[in-house]
């Protein structure tokens, strides 16, 4: 056995040892709920124009191979699933609930319009 195949395996029993022993960490997934404007990954919240909220944009870079992006302030969460609810709320406001993956991406479990109070009583 070479040093680097006695290695592997080293390293493969002692990973072994410790799921066996319940010691392995899983990454927690904390729930997040954000509004914002539904955008894309490449184009972010200005769309090379300068305004927020180009639907057509949207489409456009999703259909090219972007993600579905919620453009919080100036923050950009990329949302991973549920994207015929996005593709319907591309440049508007919605309200997006699920959990996050690493720092700037949520795998989406709902997304909904964002009511306001004012918008409530028209």
């Amino acid at each position: 056995m070479t040093a680097k195949a006695s290695k592997a395996a080293t390293i493969l029993m002692i990973f072994a040892a410790a799921i066996s022993a319940g010691s392995v960490v899983v990454e927690k997934r904390t729930a997040i709920t954000l509004t914002g404007i539904v955008t894309d990954s490449l184009c972010g919240a200005d769309h090379g124009i300068k305004a927020l909220g180009d639907p057509e944009c949207t489409h456009t870079c999703v259909e090219r191979g972007a993600q579905y992006a919620l453009a919080v302030g100036k923050k950009i969460y990329v949302l991973q699933g549920h994207q015929a609810e996005l593709e319907r709320f591309a440049g508007n406001d919605a309200r997006v609930k699920g959990h996050t993956a690493g720092r700037d991406t949520v795998i989406v479990d709902q997304v909904d319009r964002l009511y306001t109070e004012a918008a409530g009583m028209k």
